[in-house]
Formats: C-alpha cells, structure tokens, sequence
C-alpha cells in the first residue's frame, strides 16, 4: 500500500500494471470512492483522460480528489473481494450504497414530434422530449397520464406522424379521446392546443390553465354544443381533483428538493421531499443500516449522490438541506454547469424554506421508526416459521419451485427466490425442461433441482436455507434423491413440501370442518405439520408458493405465444424476422394482423402490395385457434 503522501499527478506516474484496490481521498484524508482493477496503471489513469466520459457522480469525485492509495493484489478475484470489504468497512459516499436502487417514474411528453404523445418512462434518453417529475408512486404516476388521456386529446399510438402517410383512426378517436392527427385532417396548431394545456398542467399553472377551460366551456354553452360542454366541465374537475392531492406548500413557484434525515439506533433513514411550482408531488425515503460509524455528513452525502448523480438527473432550481454539506459548493457548481443554470443549494435558516425542512424531518422520522417496526415484525415471523416447521435455522433465504405444463406440452420449471420475507428477484429463473416427454412432473422437478444445485456443489452460489416444493410426498422424495446424489445433506439445507389435503367432505364423510386444507410435509418425518388456516406461518408459505405458480404460468403463456406467432407469420413466404417484428409492432397483436385489410397491410414499411395479399390469404385460411 502506498504510504508517502505525494500529490495525485505523481503518483499516477507510478503506478504499477498490477490487479488491486484503488482509493480516492479528499484533502481531509477521507476517502471518497474506493474501486478495483485488473491494471491499476491503466484504470486509475483512464479518469483522467481528456475524452472521458464521466457519470455526474464520478466527476463530482474527481473534482474533490486529492491523494489517492493503493493495494496489489496476486489476482482480479482477491481484488473483488477486497473491494467489498473494503467499501462496507469505509462507505465511501461516491460509492453506490443504498439498497433501493429503484428508479423514477416520469411523464414523457415528445414535444421534437410533429403531434406528441404522453406516456410514463423510467429514464431520461431523450434531450429533445420534456420530462416532468420525477414522482415516486407508479400507480399515481399512471393515473395522472390516464386522466390526461382521457380529458387531453393527445394520440397515444406510436406510429412516426410526418404527415406523409394517413391511418384509419381508432377506437380513442370514436370515444372522443383523440383528434386522429393520423388521418391527416388535424392542423398541427389546433393538435398544439392540447398540447399547451398539458404543460399549463404540468407546470402548475392552475389559474391559467382554469380560466382557459372555463372560457371553451362557457363558449360551447353559448354555441349550444352542450354535449362539448360536459366534455370540458368533466375535464376541468379531473384536473382538478389531482391539484386537490398535490399539497401546495411553498409559495416559490420554484421546483425545489428538501432533504433531513433521522438517526435512532444504528440506523439512518433520510427523506426527500420533491416540490415543483409549489407543490408537493411525491416524497421518498432512504433506509439505511448499520451506520453508527458513519457520519451524519456522509449519510446526506450517499441520498444526494442517489438523487442527483445518475443518469440523467432531475435538477431542481433548490436544493435545501439541514446543514451544510462538506461538499455543496462543488455538488452546487457541477449541477450548475450540467442543467446549464444556477442551482443553490441552502441550509434555510428561517421562513417557509425552514418549515419545509422541519417538515422533511418529522416524515424521516415517523418513516424510519415504522421501518424499524417493520423489520422487528418481519424477524418476529421468520421465527414462527423456524419454530413451527422445526427448521435449523431462520428461513432467511427460501426458494421454491413449481412445475408447469399445458396437457404434457411446453412443460417448465420456475424458481423464485423469497429473501427477508420479500421477493428477490434478482434470484429468480426460468427453465424449460429439456429431458422429459410428456407431463411428468416427477421427472421435471428432478431435472430442474439437479441443474441448479450443481451450481451450489460446484461453488458457483451458496445454498438457500430453506428449499420449498410444491407437492406432496412424491415431489419431496424426489427432492431428497436429488440432493444426495449431488451430495447435499440434508443439515445443510431445510427442505420441505407444501401440499393440499381434501376435505372430509371430499372423502363423503360428514364432518363440522368441511373446508380443504394446506399442510407442510418433511424428509423422515412421516407426521405432517397441520397448520391454522389463518396463521402466519401459513400465509408466509402460500405467499411464495403462489408467486412460484405465477411466475411459472407466465413463462408458459410466454412460450406458447411465441409458439403461435411462429406458426402463422414465420410460415408465410417473404415474412422475416424484421417484418414479423414491423408488422406486430404496427398492428400491436397476431389478431390484429389477421383482422387487417390488405389496404391496412401495405401500411406497414416494407410490405409490398403483392406481400400484402400473400399475407392476407394465408391468415384467413389459417385456423382461428392457432392465432
């Protein structure tokens, strides 16, 4: 490890073409990121280059660094481990910490479009198109592009409109949701109307965007179109109902971030509050664990880095926080040059600014201590379930299979992965079964077990601590099998079934409890485990065996579609993979294809006229259940 502190120019001169650990400090000596490199002459100086191109994150770093140290290792792999040791021990703040690495929803409106369209998007590509956010609730996100849907005339197909080509309209423009701006017939201006108005919206823009609707309204009345009259009083309240949820809270029409965070314990939580024109349109929350060594400053530091250093940020005109922050002046000057505007960044000290911070105070506090609760139930019933089915230890990681097939066809294998009492999908596969004919499932589950805990025999991944199969007796046993002949005992690992038993009712005996029921079988214990219909043992077990059959069935349906578009559209002369993909695309299903007209067909780019009718006659004598 290097120990002269020489300046950082110096020492990129002499670092070695060696694998190993690469740490950034700042002046103070604190270390701001911490990376590994299979050459560290060759990684370390690629930051410097003047062709570099640099997250928002890393330039933020690169400005700030000041020393830098080293450690070789013999190999890559040491130096990966290392570097995760090395960044739990330290949390550098410019290394991505946070467990939650969810993006934002946004609304996408494609104004670089002759006729735009609104729609949610997750990132930011376009830097012609005019996002608004970010929100933090998907189902609110969606709602609000509905109802501007349906009260704003905006098309939503994705048909490239230039004006050379026209389209039948469709079912939008006949309930009046649409102004068919394909059809040729809408002036570009009249279409930009509706598109105003969406941004008066979006930008908060109440009064305005009001008093123009109560003008059309009251114009249509005096028309005596009463029937568009209703139209725009129905739009009008829409609208206005979603102001009612976005709770105004500053008078500043500026859009302004506000951040504080919480502490109890050794954990952290830090909220966010996003503002835009005055209003509050979604807040989030930052949970972080075992932070008693962590500082307050780099704490504020990992949820800003999160906020403001990915791709493609949201940049608020304000930023305010509870203090100040050993970097703001250079996060304040890079978000600057980058939106290409002044940003500040404000600890407020009084006014409304300071009661917004005390606001985002209050909300990190109440949400970190529900968090915590949260957590100590969850724990709470991960050790019911050790205790009820008798397990080693707590189930902290489980995963179950489930096999699936259509009358002994398309016959697959999923696995789900339940991690913390939540799903990790990270974990989660799919497996079409490659050696068994026909529907057994005996067979399938002992394929699917046997190709993935090769994997854990072969070190590749470690083992659950508990396996679940869906199934009785026979699925178990074959389960055992299979883990013996991998070499896998049974302490290493809890495996148990869930299955179905049949209701005295069933069996024509008459009984008070008339109900079916669900009990856990396990290897060497010929008693069953009967547990309460409504525990939470029980429900922990459905949950993931439920979400093992939905996973399962939608890879089959997956399948089998894909089966049936192959069938009709791959049989057809002169239909390659690049017009199937155009023409699915164009008409949005197999059935719409079929339903077109040759006319319709020729619409779709490189579908000749001859294609066309080729297209047309072999879909209308093709039977109807194989589309």
């Amino acid at each position: 490890m290097s120990e002269t502190p020489l300046p950082l120019d110096e020492k990129l001169a002499l670092l070695p073409e060696a694998p190993g650990i690469y740490m950034y400090k700042n002046q103070s000596g604190d270390i701001l990121y911490i990376g590994k490199a299979k050459s560290l002459k060759k990684r370390v100086r690629s930051y410097f280059y003047p062709s570099a191109k640099h997250t928002l994150r890393i330039q933020v770093m690169i400005r700030l660094a000041y020393d830098m140290s080293i450690i070789v290792t013999d190999t890559e792999a040491e130096a990966l481990i290392l570097e995760e040791q090395l960044i739990k021990t330290h949390q550098p703040r410019y290394n991505i910490l946070l467990k939650d690495d969810k993006s934002y929803p946004y609304c996408k409106l494609t104004v670089n479009e002759m006729y735009p369209r609104l729609f949610l998007v997750r990132e930011k590509r376009d830097k012609n198109a005019e996002y608004y956010g970010p929100y933090t609730s998907v189902r609110d996100t969606r709602h609000i592009v509905e109802v501007i849907q349906r009260y704003f005339p905006l098309r939503t197909s994705k048909m490239e409109l230039d004006g050379t080509k026209t389209y039948r309209p469709c079912l939008n423009f006949q309930m009046k949701r649409c102004l068919a701006p394909c059809t040729g017939q809408v002036k570009v201006e009249d279409y930009q109307e509706a598109v105003n108005q969406v941004r008066l919206f979006f930008k908060g823009k109440d009064q305005e965007l009001a008093q123009s609707l109560e003008t059309k309204m009251q114009e249509a009345a005096a028309e005596l179109k009463f029937e568009k009259a209703a139209q725009i009083r129905d739009q009008l309240r829409a609208i206005q109902r979603i102001w009612e949820r976005q709770k105004i809270i500053s008078q500043d029409k500026h859009d302004q971030d506000v951040f504080n965070f919480y502490r109890e314990s050794d954990t952290a939580g830090v909220q966010v509050m996003f503002v835009r024109n005055g209003r509050l349109i979604g807040t989030d929350f930052f949970f972080m664990e075992h932070t008693e060594s962590v500082s307050d400053d780099n704490l504020l530091g990992q949820a800003l880095n999160r906020i403001y250093t990915g791709d493609a940020p949201v940049i608020p005109h304000e930023v305010f926080l509870p203090f100040h922050y050993s970097d703001q002046e250079v996060l304040e000057q890079t978000l600057s040059d980058v939106s290409g505007r002044k940003i500040s960044i404000l600890v407020p000290q009084k006014g409304q600014k300071k009661e917004l911070v005390s606001m985002a105070y209050n909300n990190a506090k109440i949400n970190l201590q529900e968090k915590r609760q949260r957590i100590y139930d969850q724990s709470k019933i991960l050790e019911q379930v050790k205790y009820a089915l008798h397990l080693r230890k707590e189930p902290q990681m489980v995963e179950a299979f489930d096999i699936s097939h259509l009358g002994g066809n398309h016959t697959v294998a999923s696995l789900v992965c339940w991690k913390d009492n939540k799903p990790f999908k990270e974990q989660y596969r799919k497996y079409k079964i490659q050696s068994v004919q026909g529907p057994d499932d005996f067979a399938s589950m002992k394929e699917v077990l046997s190709r993935r805990y090769q994997r854990a025999v072969s070190g590749e991944m470690p083992l659950p601590d508990m396996i679940m199969i869906d199934g009785g007796r026979g699925q178990l046993n074959i389960a055992v099998e299979v883990l013996k002949e991998l070499g896998i005992s049974l302490d290493q690992v809890d495996l148990i079934g869930l299955a179905k038993g049949r209701s005295d009712r069933r069996k024509k005996v008459q009984r008070p409890n008339q109900e079916d029921f669900e009990y856990v079988i396990k290897p060497n214990q010929k008693n069953e485990i009967r547990l309460h219909r409504h525990s939470a043992v029980l429900f922990f077990l459905q949950n993931i065996r439920d979400e093992s059959h939905r996973f399962a069935i939608t890879f089959q349906r997956e399948l089998k579609r894909k089966q049936n578009l192959h069938s009709l559209l791959d049989e057809i002369p002169g239909i390659g993979p690049h017009r199937k993909k155009s023409l699915l695309k164009h008409f949005g299903s197999l059935k719409r294809v079929r339903d077109a007209s040759v006319e319709d067909l020729q619409q779709v780019r490189g579908v000749s006229a001859e294609l066309a009718q080729c297209i047309r006659d072999f879909l209308s004598q093709a039977p109807e259940e194989s589309g």
